[in-house]
């Protein structure tokens, strides 16, 4: 019984296996738009059969609009593969394109243009008649996208592109005169990105289409068609595709935060606005996907909530001053996207809320003097914002004597762009000297310090003592 049981077991394993093969992978269908339009004067042709003749198992058919677009829908495609589209429409020559689909990748064919049958009578314009010669230049007449991203990020990953190849006349070759067009990536970023098929023999309207897919790696680059006649001697080169190569997902080990201002003057103003900036990256240190969004939120004020990547990965918003407002002064700002792994990722920041000065936040030590004659006085100074935080960024302070005094040291003070306090932030110390030449009595002096922010709010403390004027 064991052993009957074990049969039926693996045959059931096996069963099961045999299914799942079949089934083979699962890719969401894709769907497929073009364009027929007239090699003459590019204009749209309606009612002409478009037919997917290759692969196989693709193959299907349908008619052009009146804007020469055509459709197919929901096409299972579930490897890397060249399709082949046939147009067909009385009173023009068939065509037929190849071009390469990705699976769960939408795809653009490129404008295909086919050519009237009618014959020209000619006129006395001086135009060429009889057959086309032989390859005397590639001109690209197509490209669907001058922009695609990196592979695997979704969006346009690729993109296709058709030359013609004409004659020294300028006409288009006929099919007597077909040849082999050779595309090479002539500059690009170094990351994988490829060209398929490489090689493509024109057809009886004189032009070949392929594709340039995307590598791991954002940057431009360019692609170069190339034909080989030796038996003429002649190499001939079409000018230059250049195409950009976007970035992929977020990376967190390339995604930065930073705030324009950190100690913002945010306590006792509403509607101060402080730039910040992201940066997002992927994971091969290029910048993210343009149009990547990245959203914000803040303990204190009001944040604007969100923005898209530029070119460069970068974001900005502004913080606005207001309501909530932390009761130490300090905030925190985060940042937040998602990575290829539909991962939340983030980064934060602190910014402080600087507030207004205060006599009540101005310490002198000393508070009072008795300078001899030729002498002087070192005195240290605290100021802060009422919190006991720095005060706002680009705060002016000044320390001035009564005359019959110097002084030197910190007395005209800039408050740097921090988050801190210490020496040169909040803590500042400067020396009054007796400069008066003259021999007389003592005398009354003072030492005034004036602050003045950014935004207006003023604050000053006098100090008192006494001098001789020395000889």
């Amino acid at each position: 019984m064991k052993k009957a049981s074990s049969y039926f077991i693996s045959a059931s394993f096996l069963i099961t296996i045999l299914f799942l093969s079949a089934c083979g992978p699962l890719y969401d269908p894709i769907n497929i738009t073009g364009k027929v339009v007239n090699s003459s004067d590019n204009q749209p042709i309606s009612e002409a059969l478009v037919k997917i003749t290759s692969p196989t198992e693709l193959v299907s058919e349908t008619f052009s609009d009146e804007s020469g677009e055509f459709f197919f829908e929901d096409v299972e495609v579930d490897t890397l593969v060249d399709m082949t589209f046939e147009v067909t429409k009385e009173g023009f020559v068939t065509e037929t394109v190849t071009v390469s689909a990705s699976p769960e990748q939408d795809l653009t064919v490129p404008s295909i243009a086919v050519t009237s049958t009618e014959v020209d009578e000619g006129d006395d314009s001086g135009g060429v008649s009889g057959a086309t010669g032989g390859a005397a230049a590639i001109v690209l007449t197509n490209l669907a996208s001058e922009v695609i991203n990196i592979s695997e990020t979704g969006g346009n990953v690729n993109s296709a592109f058709t030359f013609e190849v004409q004659d020294s006349t300028g006409r288009p070759i006929g099919p007597q005169n077909a040849v082999d067009v050779n595309f090479v990536i002539t500059n690009g970023p170094g990351g994988a990105e490829g060209i398929s098929p490489e090689v493509v023999r024109t057809n009886e309207n004189g032009t070949v289409t392929s594709n340039i897919f995307a590598g791991n790696v954002a940057g431009n680059l360019s692609i170069e068609a190339r034909i080989e006649r030796p038996e003429v001697g002649l190499t001939i080169r079409s000018k230059p595709i250049l195409l950009t190569i976007h970035g992929g997902f977020p990376d967190l080990e390339h995604f930065s935060i930073a705030a324009d201002v950190f100690n913002f003057e945010g306590l006792a103003i509403n509607g101060n606005r402080n730039p910040i900036t992201v940066i997002v990256g992927d994971k091969f240190s290029n910048p993210a996907k343009p149009g990547t969004p990245v959203y914000f939120n803040t303990t204190g004020g009001v944040i604007q909530g969100s923005g898209v990547t530029d070119d460069d990965g970068e974001v900005e918003v502004e913080l606005i001053s207001g309501d909530p407002r932390p009761s130490d002064g300090f905030l925190t700002i985060r940042a937040h996207t998602f990575d290829e792994n539909d991962q939340e990722i983030v980064r934060t920041i602190p910014v402080l809320f600087s507030g207004p000065p205060s006599s009540q936040n101005i310490t002198v030590t000393p508070n009072s003097f008795d300078i001899p004659a030729n002498g002087s006085q070192r005195f240290n100074m605290e100021i802060t914002d009422v919190n006991g935080n720095a005060l706002p960024f680009n705060t002016s302070i000044t320390v001035t004597p009564s005359d019959g005094m110097t002084v030197d040291g910190d007395v005209d003070i800039t408050i740097p762009n921090t988050l801190g306090s210490g020496e040169g932030i909040t803590q500042f110390s400067f020396t009054a000297q007796d400069s008066d030449e003259e021999t007389s009595e003592r005398q009354e002096v003072t030492i005034r310090i004036e602050v003045e922010t950014p935004g207006g709010f003023t604050a000053s403390k006098t100090i008192s003592g006494i001098k001789a004027k020395g000889l």
